[in-house]
This record gives C-alpha cells, structure tokens and sequence, in this order.
C-alpha cells in the first residue's frame, strides 16, 4: 500500500496522505489527534498494522440520472 491510496473502511472510501511507524510518534500529547488533523490538514485518523493512517473521506454523491 502506498501513500495516496484509496482504501476503504466499512464501506466508506478515503485517500492516504501519510502513514507513520507508531513508534515515531509521541501519543502522549493531549489531544494528539486533533493536532496531528490540524497539521497534515486531514480529516480521519486510523491505527491499523502498527502505522497511524492519517486520510481524507471521499464523500460520495447521491445523483439521479437524467434519462435522454
């Protein structure tokens, strides 16, 4: 998996901006994830396979298709 991959989460798609080791980073601060949000500006953070994933939502659309 590379960074700018499309992953999906329980039915849900984002695209990767950056994963970290765990052991890099310092969770201990207060209120780690909203700082860590605010600075790579995304808005969902995940722990999985020993890696914080920090990603965007691709939100999806509801659309009616316009017959011809």
């Amino acid at each position: 998996m590379n960074i700018h991959d499309i992953i999906k989460i329980q039915g849900r798609m984002f695209q990767v901006k950056r994963k970290f080791p765990l052991n890099r980073l310092n969770l201990d601060v207060e209120d780690w994830v909203s700082t860590l949000k605010q600075f790579y500006n995304v808005d969902s953070i995940f722990k999985a396979e020993g890696k914080i994933w920090l990603c965007n939502e691709i939100k999806t659309i509801d659309y009616d298709e316009i017959p011809n």
